[in-house]
């Protein structure tokens, strides 16, 4: 399933051993077994200077799928079955028949589950709309929202009352252990903080995977990052189905991904907008650099350093943006 040559699995075995793992078959389970032996590649690949050849970079290729593989199965086997288990401040998407899409939170979980009165982002104002607590006592509705490290779900329940939690307008709901799973995560994403030229791919022309770019681009920041894709954040507003290249360094190495737009959330209040970009091709060495800064596994030499530089940017980054939709829901909820 992961695309080893029987001579690979015996040089994998032999790697475990070599890494003081005494049962290879915990490689299926163990995402710290499969980290030992990346790194372990990496750093005897670079003491013989071959760190850049197609062997090396193939077999990680490799390894990083079958790591892939494995953090997924155990995320898969993790999933909630009961909406008794979701967490407070959880966002929820509600939809309720004949109304529209709604948003909303988790306010409290116990015998049932509290959510915010459920708004709508009026298009003329920009300013959280609500209907009347009337329009959804006793209703049926359905719920989706994102589990963060896990998956998205859906479940489908009744309004069984409406009222005040701790001055917030709410929604009382029955609890469910009927939760669909609307999508599996196909690739590992995690957040960064990295500077890139983003380039547009004219329609016509030709696409030459292996050009790098010299001309500077426009400029943009990379907010996560994994090897299907990316976030991005670029001044002024985006398009969708634009194909584009994004051009970048992680750790000293280049990468160049190309992609296209898939969607755009535009803020017009900062003139800035969020780029949902779905990476379409990559090199297998420039795929392996993403995957390592994903998964943070290089070679002891260089973790310390790594660990440094992680640390003084989050303590630069401590202050998190603040939304003034977010003020604007507890004013309007508030003085309703």
């Amino acid at each position: 399933d992961y695309g080893f040559k029987h001579s690979e699995i015996s040089a994998l075995w032999q790697l475990a051993k070599k890494c003081g793992i005494e049962e290879p078959l915990s490689l299926y389970i163990s995402e710290n077994s499969v980290n030992r032996c990346i790194s372990s590649v990496i750093e005897e690949a670079k003491q013989k200077g071959a760190e850049d050849s197609t062997q090396v970079q193939a077999f990680l290729e490799k390894l990083y799928k079958f790591k892939t593989r494995v953090i997924l199965d155990k995320e898969n086997k993790r999933g909630i079955e009961s909406t008794k288990s979701l967490d407070a401040n959880q966002k929820l998407s509600v939809i309720l028949k004949g109304k529209g899409v709604f948003k909303s939170r988790i306010l409290n979980n116990g015998t049932q589950l509290i959510i915010l009165l459920p708004y709508q982002i009026s298009k003329q104002s920009k300013r959280p709309e609500f209907l009347s607590e009337s329009e959804w006592d006793g209703k049926e509705i359905s719920v989706y929202f994102w589990r963060n490290g896990d998956a998205g779900y859906a479940f489908d329940t009744k309004v069984i009352g409406t009222g005040i939690f701790r001055s917030d307008k709410a929604l009382f709901l029955m609890h469910s252990t009927k939760l669909d799973r609307t999508q599996k995560r196909q690739s590992i994403r995690c957040k960064c903080e990295i500077y890139a030229q983003m380039y547009i791919v004219q329609q016509g022309e030709k696409i030459e995977y292996d050009k790098v770019e010299t001309a500077p681009g426009y400029k943009c920041l990379l907010e996560d990052i994994s090897e299907d894709g990316a976030m991005i954040r670029i001044g002024g507003k985006g398009k969708a189905n634009v194909r584009i290249k994004i051009q970048f360094e992680i750790n000293g190495a280049l990468v160049v991904m190309h992609g296209v737009i898939r969607a755009v959330e535009w803020n017009s209040q900062i003139g800035q907008s969020r780029i949902h970009f779905e990476c379409t091709h990559i090199e297998k060495g420039m795929r392996n650099t993403v995957l390592a800064f994903v998964y943070n596994v290089i070679p002891p030499e260089q973790k310390e350093i790594h660990q440094a530089i992680e640390q003084a940017s989050s303590e630069e980054n401590q202050v998190q943006e603040e939304t003034s939709t977010e003020e604007n829901v507890q004013k309007e909820n508030s003085s309703q």
